[in-house]
């Protein structure tokens, strides 16, 4: 395209200023074709513009607005024609904090740029990366600044952070499963071997308590209105499920042989409540004997290829996080409840896990299965609970798990595991 003369340029000014250029330009042939060809080239840098992925704002030397694409226009919620000749702090929110720095950065002859700038709630956060390239002309001076929604970079970094930690951990408790084990067997072998102490079918311990001057008949009646044995039998159980715990972390550093098994989901659900309402914190700290558990078992349900002790863990860690959101829900009108419900359908087996308690807001929704989440007060859980869960669902028997849940209605894990597993 040629440059214009001049003359040219004086023509221009003559024929605007007396308001007949629509009526005159046709006797300009080569002047019109110039400014088509001006109006073409405007239209093209603007719809490159406005095509950006990036929001894109011009500013003058004084900081006004000259400048503003479409996706300005979205993440401001502002319109072009009403953000021209505003400041940049008014026209653009997100930078109202940040305007010291912007006024700085329109000065320096360098390129400035800030990372990560948060907006919205806990709910809704998003992150920025903003931009602000000098613009020095011969006649033109001022701003570009260019602002970039970087909210999903960042989800993900947080995410491959966490995988990282994940494995760190995993490697942590391949390291010292041998240091947990041994105690953990100290444990359960000595309450074993007080059990078998303190039976009257040992004709060694009549001869102790006979040496003693009391017989077996009165030892075991002490024990039986201490409740000792129910004492003895608590260990047992702790020290097994603190056993499969380790067992289970272990799974996040290697694969290891898990033996699957036809189970009888009822059974095993059954068992996991019990074990549920013997649970020390359960039973001390939630009274879990308060909440209602009611059981919706589908009839004639078909046997589930699993690993039981898996499923087990799965179920209990939903029923501990219940508990525990139930009992710090002080405004909870209703009598606690729990429903847990069974179904089949094509090839897979669905458990419910239902609750009434205060529910969970979008954020914690979908994040409650991410590892070292939670909601609880520091000190008081380590957010591994669920995902563990989430692991031995999805990765281990090949299945789903999800929850549905609305603030103060409640919530409901959904659990559907294949009948048959792959090899």
């Amino acid at each position: 395209m040629k440059n214009h003369s001049d003359e040219d340029a004086k023509q221009i000014q003559s024929l605007l200023g007396f308001g007949e250029f629509s009526a005159r330009k046709s006797y300009y042939p080569e002047l019109q074709k110039r400014i088509e060809d001006l109006e073409n080239l405007q239209s093209l840098l603007s719809g490159i513009i406005n095509s950006m992925p990036s929001a894109l704002i011009a500013l003058d030397a004084q900081g006004r607005v000259t400048q503003w694409n479409t996706e300005a226009e979205r993440l401001s919620g502002l319109s072009s024609s009403h953000a021209l000749g505003k400041s940049i702090a008014e026209a653009f929110p997100l930078l109202e904090a940040h305007k010291d720095w912007v006024q700085v950065s329109m000065r320096e002859p360098a390129v400035s740029k800030k990372e990560r700038i948060k907006s919205g709630d806990q709910e809704s956060t998003k992150y920025y990366d903003v931009t602000i390239y000098p613009l020095v002309q011969a006649h033109v001076k001022g701003s570009v600044i260019r602002v970039d929604d970087v909210s999903e970079k960042v989800r993900i970094e947080e995410i491959m952070i966490q995988s990282e930690k994940m494995l760190s951990i995993g490697g942590l408790a391949a390291g010292m499963a041998h240091e947990i084990n041994n105690p953990l067997a100290g444990i359960l072998h000595n309450a074993q071997i007080i059990a078998f102490r303190l039976s009257k079918e040992l004709r060694k311990n009549h001869e102790i308590a006979a040496q003693c001057g009391v017989t077996m008949d009165i030892i075991n009646d002490y024990v039986n209105r201490r409740s000792i044995m129910d004492k003895i039998r608590d260990i047992q159980t702790s020290g097994e499920r603190a056993a499969d715990i380790v067992s289970n972390m272990l799974s996040f550093s290697r694969k290891t042989e898990v033996e699957f098994e036809s189970q009888d989901l009822h059974v095993l659900l059954d068992h996991t409540i019990e074990l549920a309402s013997k649970d020390y914190d359960l039973k001390k700290k939630y009274d879990f004997r308060q909440i209602r558990m009611t059981r919706d078992y589908a009839p004639n349900l078909p046997y589930l290829y699993c690993v039981g002790g898996q499923i087990q863990q799965v179920v209990l860690n939903l029923l501990i996080n219940i508990a525990q959101a139930m009992n710090e829900n002080k405004e909870q009108e209703q009598p606690p409840q729990i429903t847990i419900r069974t179904a089949q359908e094509p090839d897979m087996i669905r458990i419910e896990v239902e609750d009434n308690g205060p529910g969970m807001t979008p954020f914690v929704k979908k994040r409650i299965f991410e590892p070292f989440f939670t909601t609880k007060r520091p000190g008081k859980g380590t957010g591994l609970g669920l995902a563990v869960s989430y692991f031995i669902v999805t990765k281990t028997h090949h299945g789903t798990m999800h929850v549905e849940s609305t603030p103060g209605q409640g919530a409901t894990f959904i659990i559907r595991l294949p009948l048959a597993q792959s090899e």
